[in-house]
């Protein structure tokens, strides 16, 4: 993990603005705390993706907070629905006007500006990648860490594109921020385990959106119950047995989370304000 922040920070010299992706829902816990550090004297711009997945009220806070208190620009944006993907450029070509009115004043032509990439795993960088270039020009991928390699990519606005690789720290600094990561797929479920994960989403639930849980499964007596007591009214009304006749908590786990993250629980923010 060293030796990969390492080859970024080298990366990051050959750029001239940096992306920083993050998770709309979780807009702290899916930084990189070692990664601020090599953008110090980077000029930068934040973008909190999956924003139509974040509670509308949550993102306003954000917003609100982030203007008085970060010197960073920054962009609520939705790759996947293309959502204020149009300001990305000329947001990062703001951030060189300075530099480059003071090349036109030696007269010298400002060069291609070159961008980079870089977050958590899978908070959509390929994605980003893919819609800036109008290609496929990534794989993508559900999975956290799809992306393993650098390349440029040339962007059709006189711009062009490092893609890096998903960078974790090696240390989750507490519980709770693992499996949020976790759920939003930052950290691989075999970590936490598809079953204790699913746990947790349903006690978080009862806690901030019992409602929707009620309306999605029919959940009878859902506050009074324990959340494997839920898994299993869960997976009888859906007819999740194993053979034998036991019920399929794997199954019904992974039915859980995968609704969770296709925002089936409706808009839901994990880092609150």
């Amino acid at each position: 993990m060293r030796k990969a922040l390492r080859g970024v920070g080298d990366q990051i010299k050959r750029v001239d603005v940096v992306i920083e992706l993050r998770d709309a829902r979780l807009p702290i816990t899916s930084q990189n705390p070692d990664l601020q550090n090599l953008l110090i004297n980077k000029p930068s711009l934040i973008l909190f993706n999956k924003s139509g997945l974040a509670d509308l009220n949550q993102i306003k806070k954000w917003e609100s907070k982030l203007k008085n208190e970060s010197t960073k620009p920054f962009l609520f944006v939705d790759v996947k629905r293309r959502k204020g993907l149009s300001q990305i450029i000329p947001s990062s070509r703001k951030l060189m006007q300075s530099r480059w009115e003071n090349l036109r004043q030696r007269g010298i032509r400002p060069p291609v500006l070159r961008l980079m990439v870089i977050g958590i795993p899978n908070v959509g960088k390929s994605s980003l990648i893919n819609a800036l270039a109008r290609r496929g020009a990534t794989q993508t991928g559900p999975k956290p860490g799809v992306t393993r390699h650098q390349e440029w990519i040339v962007l059709g606005q006189n711009a062009e594109l490092l893609d890096t690789p998903g960078i974790l720290w090696p240390k989750i600094q507490n519980t709770i921020d693992g499996l949020n990561l976790t759920l939003v797929g930052g950290i691989r479920d075999e970590i936490v385990g598809v079953e204790s994960l699913a746990n947790y989403l349903i006690q978080l639930g009862k806690k901030r959106f019992p409602q929707r849980l009620l309306e999605r499964y029919t959940i009878e007596g859902c506050k009074l119950q324990s959340s494997q007591e839920i898994l299993h009214q869960i997976a009888i009304k859906r007819g999740f047995f194993r053979t034998g006749g036991n019920v399929d908590i794997q199954r019904v786990s992974e039915m859980l989370l995968h609704d969770f993250r296709e925002g089936l629980f409706g808009p839901i923010n994990l880092d609150l304000l």
